[in-house]
């Protein structure tokens, strides 16, 4: 075998990769030798950098490694791959994974950075009540507000709230950095109308040919202030011829709410007598029964004499109260008396058939023992529709054949002046009754004689019944009983 033969076998056989020039035998050869490597190489599938939504699942997009020679063993072969720390998905944070894989004694390493992330931005709720509404002379009190995040959870006392031209702004940020603002509209209102109080009487009486002269009025509002410049007077006087006359007074505040109080002046001559409704007020008709629950109360007195001035007659449904002594005077007045309860109380009296009927009974004594009057008219407590004695299921269904059979008429109403409900103020308590009795014939109005503003509206009521052609008149047992719906 030739040398230049031989070498070339044994540079094959070595485990390199080798350059050779070759020459004739005797020619120095030239020989370089390239070192094998071996290699792995980690594979990710997906982005290098990762990042994931909180509250969604964080999903590995995949992995694989290979392991092969620069030079021999080129063909790769499939290594497994180890995955160092975990990504915790329900925690906002960067995480570092790192896979790594080995083989004969070759390592590699891949890294992978995925960041979980709060991109949500916080909610604010307001809390909001339809009926709330703030006076344009306060200010604002809050109706209260939450504020809570996907993953920082109730965060209302970050909460940063500034008020500007009506106007509140509330700006929370969680701590990812998202930030929410929302924005309440105040809402200003004034529903108190304005008050007009009249100097000197309601009722003037005047003689043909002598000059009226005005007493004088105020107006003031809760909001607005004084008013008096702005009440328009309606109507006139012709004092040279008698009749029954009426002045306006009304007044607007700045959220439209208007008032109204009327004077009446009747001129007269001198042998006219100032307690009959004078000749233009001729009744077409119309009735209106004035009945006062729960009396006699302090102020009844006031009452008795308000009625009198202008000759109208009243029932009065009455309760065993410390000014029971006060029926006497309502009974000489000429004024229907009739039963109301004893006590008053719902409990006790619908406990049963003969619970009620012991109350009414001793308050039937009562009113005998104190006037004389044997009375068989009267109203039950709350009404024949109540609901206050559903703990005794169908009592009122009972007890309304019950008194009948009995020889009692009871009576409910028809217009409500809500004195022992929303009203507060006398002009509330008039315009709820005048809103009520209009287009009636016949209306059986419910007050409480215990209530001094309502007590106070009955004589603009009485002036607006006669100036609309009402007569008033009390209850009789044939009077029309104007019975509610039963609700128990």
């Amino acid at each position: 075998m030739s040398k230049k033969k031989f070498w070339l076998i044994v540079l094959s056989c070595i485990g390199a990769l080798v350059f050779v020039a070759a020459v004739t035998v005797g020619t120095i050869f030239a020989v370089k030798l390239i070192k094998n490597e071996y290699i792995i190489e980690v594979f990710l599938a997906g982005d290098s950098e990762i990042t994931v939504v909180y509250g969604e699942k964080y999903e590995e997009p995949g992995f694989s490694a290979q392991f092969y020679g620069t030079h021999l063993s080129k063909e790769p072969i499939p290594v497994d791959v180890i995955v160092e720390n975990a990504v915790d998905d329900q925690k906002v944070g960067e995480y570092e994974l790192r896979y790594t894989a080995a083989h004969k004694g070759v390592t590699a390493t891949a890294v992978r950075k995925v960041y979980v992330a709060d991109k949500e931005a916080p909610v604010i709720e307001l809390v909001s009540d339809p009926e709330k509404y703030t006076l344009p002379t306060e200010a604002y009190e809050e109706e209260g507000f939450t504020a809570t995040d996907n993953y920082d959870g109730d965060i209302t006392q970050l909460v940063e709230r500034t008020e500007d031209e009506g106007k509140v702004f509330y700006r929370v940020t969680d701590s990812s950095g998202n930030t929410t603002e929302v924005v309440r509209e105040i809402h200003y209102d004034d529903p108190v109308p304005p008050d007009i109080v009249l100097e000197g009487e309601k009722l003037i009486t005047l003689i043909v040919g002598t000059k009226y002269q005005e007493p004088g009025y105020v107006a003031g509002d809760n909001c607005d202030g004084d008013l008096t410049t702005k009440v328009k007077v309606t109507g006139s006087v012709d004092v040279d011829t008698a009749g029954y006359y009426t002045l306006k007074y009304s007044v607007t505040d700045t959220y439209g709410n208007t008032a109204s109080v009327s004077r009446s002046v009747w001129v007269k001559y001198e042998s006219d007598s100032v307690v009959n409704i004078p000749e233009t007020v001729v009744p077409d008709g119309k009735v209106i029964y004035l009945t006062f629950d729960d009396g006699p109360g302090k102020r009844t007195p006031d009452l008795l004499k308000i009625l009198k001035r202008y000759n109208v007659k009243a029932t009065f449904f009455v309760v065993d109260t410390p000014y029971i002594e006060t029926i006497k005077d309502i009974v000489a007045d000429g004024h229907t008396i009739a039963i109301h309860s004893a006590t008053h109380n719902f409990k006790k009296i619908y406990a049963s058939e003969e619970s009620y009927f012991s109350d009414l009974n001793k308050m039937k004594g009562i009113i005998k023992d104190l006037t004389g009057v044997e009375t068989t008219l009267l109203r039950f407590p709350g009404g024949s529709s109540n609901t206050v004695s559903s703990f005794n299921r169908g009592i009122m269904t009972r007890l309304s054949k019950a008194v009948v059979e009995a020889g009692y008429q009871y009576f409910d109403w028809n217009v409500d002046s809500n004195d022992a409900g929303g009203a507060y103020t006398s002009y509330q308590v008039y315009k709820n009754v005048i809103s009520g009795v209009k287009n009636k014939k016949t209306a059986i109005v419910l007050q409480h004689d215990i209530k001094g503003f309502s007590i106070d509206a009955v004589e603009d009521i009485i002036l607006w019944g006669l100036n609309n052609g009402y007569t008033f008149l009390p209850l009789q047992p044939n009077s029309p009983g104007c019975h509610h719906g039963i609700n128990n």
